[in-house]
Formats: structure tokens, sequence, C-alpha cells
């Protein structure tokens, strides 16, 4: 069985872990330990050799993998709540299986609390949550582009479209631009990529929040805030591509070529290599790429 910080011995006390406080009634060290096990052996099972070395290479060896595609993981993690009666515990207790979870060694354990949130847990998750995943980000249970990108889509974006405030959801997202944490800078853009292309529709101002992220993001140097800023703002450009082109050339000293690439990938042909053309005298921009691409090797 796999060591873990899941398995843990809690007798009637409150816990006040990752920004959550629940009381927990005799939780058994042991029968935790055994339901992980379960879990991470169900997940074993479905795993392949051919996909486990697909994924380490992927990743270039920064996360660890099984080799479960995300269905198996799915199938598996839903599977296992049912049997484990866990949806009979309470919402609290719930959310933090499944932030335990994430501090699994390999992806697709992670990978199995972003669907946990995302598809048994997410009508119960609000702005009070956003703690919670903050420490996710923080203790860097969350440390690769794979599952932050997961995360963001899956959970926080789906977390705005179901909110009723959905203006103060985003703008405390928003507000992870400035955080310490990579990770959680990117998140300030990739929670919102579902959403930039409809403008308003979603969040009430979305386009002037996203304008305010992505100022701070490509004044980044590192590579994934780049590309953060670059995706959120091509899906933008789909809305407002005016905007977009201008905000483009007013920062194509800070944008990497890669960021700028990422950025007109949706815009037509003659827009596209205006903006590749403007970026590329500017000079600052491949020499910036350059750097990003040998950090990430």
């Amino acid at each position: 069985m796999h060591k873990t910080s899941f398995c843990y011995i809690v007798v009637h006390e409150r816990i006040y872990r990752s920004g959550m406080a629940l009381s927990l009634n005799a939780e058994n060290n042991k029968a935790a330990c055994e339901r992980l096990g379960r879990l991470q052996k169900n997940l074993d099972a479905r795993a392949t050799a051919k996909s486990r070395n697909f994924w380490q290479k992927y990743l270039k060896g920064r996360a660890t993998f099984r080799g479960v595609p995300m269905n198996g993981i799915r199938e598996t993690v839903h599977a296992w709540w049912r049997d484990e009666g866990l949806h009979n515990l309470s919402i609290a207790a719930q959310k933090q299986i499944a932030l335990r979870l994430f501090e699994e060694e390999h992806t697709e354990d992670k990978l199995a609390g972003v669907l946990a949130f995302s598809e048994i847990l997410l009508p119960h998750l609000s702005k009070k949550d956003l703690p919670a995943f903050e420490r996710l980000f923080a203790s860097t249970h969350i440390s690769d582009w794979n599952l932050c990108d997961w995360f963001c889509i899956k959970v926080l974006g789906k977390m705005v479209e179901q909110s009723p405030d959905s203006f103060s959801l985003a703008k405390t997202i928003s507000a992870w631009r400035t955080s310490r944490p990579l990770w959680q800078r990117r998140a300030s853009c990739v929670a919102f990529v579902n959403h930039a292309k409809h403008g308003d529709k979603v969040v009430p101002g979305l386009p002037d929040i996203l304008i305010k992220n992505c100022e701070a993001l490509v004044r980044d140097s590192e590579r994934f805030a780049q590309t953060g800023a670059g995706w959120v703002l091509r899906e933008l450009s789909l809305h407002d591509k005016p905007r977009v082109i201008q905000f483009a050339k007013n920062h194509a000293k800070l944008l990497s070529r890669e960021g700028i690439k990422r950025i007109v990938e949706k815009m037509p042909a003659d827009d596209k290599k205006r903006l590749l053309d403007f970026h590329d005298k500017r000079g600052d921009g491949a020499k910036k790429d350059d750097q990003h691409n040998q950090e990430s090797k």
C-alpha cells in the first residue's frame, strides 16, 4: 500500500486544514488507508505502460503517472465514491476527502480529486472554498501545467458558471494573478478560458477583469504565465478582437514569441501575420521565448 498523508487519526476533534473546518467522529486510520488503497488498486488495474510512458515523457518527468486515461479515472472515482458510501458523509467531510487526493504522488490520484469536486461536489462549492484551493497551490499539490489546467477548467471555471455572484467569485480568483505560486498565477487566467469568448455573458465585466489579469501575467518571466495569458486572450479575441490586438501591440516587448503565437491562433491570417511581424520588430520576444523554452527542458 502506498504511504500517504491521506491516512490520519482523528477522534472527536475539529480539523482546520486547507481553509475548511470539519468535525469527524472517530475517523479510523486503518480504514482510511484501506479506502484509499482500494481506489489506487482500481486505478492501477486500468493503467497501461504505454499511457504511463507517454504522459511521463509529455510532462518531461515533472509529474508521476500510473498510466490511466481520463475516462478510466472518471469511472473509477465515481464507482469508488458510490461503493465506499462517501455520499453518506457530510459535505464538509467529502470535500476533505477530495482535497486529500491532491496530496498523493500520482497525477491520476490528483485528477480523481479534480473530478470529485467537478462532478460530485460542484453544487456545494462556493467562494468560501477558495482558501482551501489556494492551499493546494501553496503546498505544491498542484505543481504542473497539466493538473493546473484540468483544475481550472473542470473546477474553477464551472464554479464561476454556477455562482449566483459570478462577478465576486471571478474577482477573487483574479486576485491570484499576483500570488507567489506560478500555477496559482496561471489559474487567474486559465480559469476563464471557456468564458472569455462570451464577453460579459457569464461574468459581468469579464473582459476588463481578464485584461487586468493578463497585464500582470505578461510582466511575468515564467513561460507558463505567458502562455496562460496568451490562451485566455486567444479566446477573448473571439469576443473583442480589436481590444486584444491593441493589448498585444501595447505589450509587444513583454510578450514572448510563444505568448503572441498563442494569442493569434484563432485570428484571420492577415491579422495573425501583422501581429507576428509587429512583435518580431520589437526584438525582445524571440529572446525571451528562447529563454523560456530552455527553462522548460
